[in-house]
């Protein structure tokens, strides 16, 4: 539980339990702080909730097990109040990580006169016992509006976050949080949300790496990379690489693949034949422009490789195989990695 000294929820606050400092304000035993309960039993700001949303028989519908966290009901009133429900591990790598997770709306209703529920990465520096703050960054996870147990639905939400490799081996933080202030007309009853499927990992490729990208010592080519999903979840991308012919004629090539992991494998098209001005879709031939490999450390840094085709080396003179060209992200537009397929 963390105290502010005004009602926005800004400046430093003063925290209480449950630490393990050796002073009155620990916690002890008991499991108090996270445990399995019926619907609504949960007590001390967080529950593992089973079911999370029953109908008026006391039958789960869509939420069974779920992790229920609230607000404070101890709240100052004059002030902000925000509890913090988290998992706390030493960094173990650098590069691009996910926390994501599923969020759903509770039961007792959505927050309605402001209150807030949210998602948060922190990093402490642990490595010289300052615990100084390194890097702190919030989600509202906003969950879809419900009104019974029948149209109670979850989506998708993830913080990707950034790691150099100067804080790997520091503390992370990472979980749920919710604002109140009582002399606002907020409610703690009003406050809670529902979680699920809660993961950290690191991040796949996603919307986050859509981009115009390059290497700045051959500028004048480059990649126009698309990420995204189809209707039923799964990903794909199209990339549109603008380049030249041996003579120095620009052409340009369009690739589709599907994401894994770090690494896209595209398969180019080259398309010939249509001509300016009379832009007949029929007169448009498709030939094999080769294949080509992309292999991401994060959302802004790449390397490249391309195996031309016959065609490339017949038609384009391209000749030379291209081996791990270092590419970065020069522009993109700010995207998460999970959305709702509407947005």
């Amino acid at each position: 539980d963390q105290t502010f000294p005004d009602d926005q929820c800004l400046g430093n606050p003063t925290g209480f339990g449950p630490y393990d400092d050796d002073d009155p304000s620990d916690y002890e035993a008991d499991n108090r702080n996270f445990q399995t309960a019926g619907q609504d039993d949960s007590y001390y700001r967080a529950g593992l909730e089973v079911p999370a949303w029953a109908d008026d028989a006391g039958n789960p519908v869509n939420l069974d097990n779920m992790l229920r966290v609230y607000a404070n009901q101890y709240n100052p009133a004059t002030t902000c109040e925000r509890v913090l429900i988290f998992q706390e591990k030493v960094l173990f790598q650098a590069g691009t990580l996910s926390f994501s997770f599923d969020v759903a709306q509770d039961r007792e209703g959505a927050p309605a006169n402001g209150e807030r529920t949210g998602a948060f990465i922190k990093v402490l520096r642990s490595s010289d016992n300052s615990f100084a703050t390194l890097k702190f960054e919030t989600l509202d996870t906003n969950p879809p509006a419900a009104t019974t147990p029948q149209d109670a639905s979850t989506v998708s939400r993830a913080i990707n976050f950034e790691v150099p490799q100067e804080y790997v081996g520091e503390l992370l933080q990472f979980g749920f949080f919710n604002d109140v202030v009582e002399n606002l007309g907020q409610s703690w009853t009003q406050s809670a949300a529902l979680y699920d499927n809660v993961m950290l990992a690191p991040a796949g490729i996603g919307p986050a790496h859509s981009g115009s990208w390059y290497n700045p010592d051959q500028s004048g080519h480059g990649f126009s990379i698309e990420f995204g999903y189809f209707v039923d979840g799964t990903p794909y991308s199209v990339v549109y690489w603008y380049t030249y012919d041996s003579a120095g004629n620009p052409i340009f090539m369009i690739g589709q693949g599907v994401p894994v992991g770090d690494r896209l494998e595209v398969a180019f098209q080259s398309p010939v034949g249509m001509k300016f001005g009379e832009f007949n879709p029929a007169s448009v031939t498709r030939e094999d422009g080769g294949t080509a490999v992309f292999e991401f450390s994060d959302s802004d840094n790449a390397v490249f490789s391309y195996t031309p085709s016959d065609f490339s080396v017949d038609e384009w003179g391209h000749l030379d195989a291209i081996e791990s060209l270092p590419l970065i992200k020069l522009f993109g537009v700010p995207a998460d990695t999970i959305f709702r397929t509407q947005q």
